[in-house]
């Protein structure tokens, strides 16, 4: 298969070509996973899973994705036996033997599964073997639909959890191909701790503790005691590693709930992420704002709302 310049085989999809699996850290069976699949695939699910939790208020997670070839091996070792027979009337023909499945659901030949493409993912709580009529699934599954999530493997198997990404029935992508292709890379922002040398970013972090209330004093020649102490505060309270270090996981973090129409320090810190410099760092989130941070989103594989949330935000860890 060919995928964005790039040449692969089942079960060595390249990480180039794959993106993660949204929310992060929350998929298989312990949900603590993180979920990778191919980057087309990816933003759909990211894009459908978006809309099923707007509009039925489920949260989706998936306890399959991309599989290299010795996770199927492994998974179809699991399951079935040379020779076997089988309860179920599954055999398949591997490596020149006849296997019959002994055990658990059925599995592709190795070689062979959606998985090894990255373009299926098996989905939690979406009821046992045959059981499509099951309630979580009977009213997300329409809207998956509607972004290129197919059940006809699914269904041959009787596995309800199973879907598979079929570009071409993706209404989602077409309905944005034509923004699909503008994205942009946010600016890295640099790393400032105490002992630094006072700049316009350290003058921004100032700002923008002084906003938060955890700073009132005036800045030095350098990155003092007391900014050094307010950095420490917000950082308990954001959850973050409390060092007075200002790297790009606290800068990511400070930018969270900027939007489109919002004003503030938060706002300025989010412009110069989205590559603005001099007077368009003004603070006020306005249609410059809201047309790159919508292209950053994308680049990112996020929903594409200018809002800068926590998914958003994750993202930009991920990224570094």
């Amino acid at each position: 298969m060919r995928f964005a310049g790039k040449s692969y085989s089942n079960g060595s999809v390249p990480s180039a070509v794959l993106a993660e699996v949204l929310p992060s850290g929350r998929h298989g069976v312990s949900r603590t996973s993180r979920a990778y699949l191919r980057r087309d695939a990816a933003a759909s699910w990211n894009r459908a899973v978006a809309e099923v939790r707007s509009g039925t208020g489920l949260d989706l997670t998936v306890r399959g994705w991309n599989r290299s070839l010795a996770e199927q091996r492994r998974f179809f070792l699991e399951r079935y036996r040379p020779g076997a027979h089988s309860p179920f009337g599954d055999y398949r023909r591997y490596g020149g033997s006849t296997y019959g499945r002994v055990r658990g659901a059925a599995a592709a030949v190795p070689g062979y599964s959606n998985h090894g493409w990255a373009l299926a993912v098996d989905v939690n709580d979406f009821g046992g073997v045959g059981e499509f009529g099951n309630a979580r699934r009977v009213r997300a599954f329409p809207i998956l639909q509607r972004h290129g999530w197919t059940d006809t493997e699914g269904r041959r198997v009787r596995e309800p959890w199973h879907l598979v990404y079929s570009p071409t029935s993706d209404v989602g992508a077409r309905r944005r191909a034509p923004t699909a292709r503008r994205t942009r890379a946010p600016r890295r922002p640099p790393t400032i701790r105490p002992g630094c040398p006072r700049s316009s970013w350290t003058r921004l972090w100032k700002e923008f503790l002084t906003a938060e209330g955890d700073f009132g004093g005036r800045p030095g020649p350098v990155f003092g005691e007391a900014l050094a102490d307010a950095t420490r505060r917000w950082q308990r309270r954001a959850g973050l590693h409390d060092d007075a270090v200002v790297g790009p996981r606290t800068w990511y973090r400070a930018v969270q709930g900027a939007r489109y129409q919002g004003t503030g320090a938060r706002v300025k810190i989010a412009q110069r992420i989205a590559g603005l410099r001099g007077q368009d760092v003004d603070g006020r989130a306005g249609p410059v704002f809201l047309r790159r941070w919508k292209q950053i989103q994308r680049w990112l594989g996020v929903v594409p709302d200018a809002s800068i949330g926590h998914r958003t935000v994750a993202a930009l860890v991920l990224k570094g």
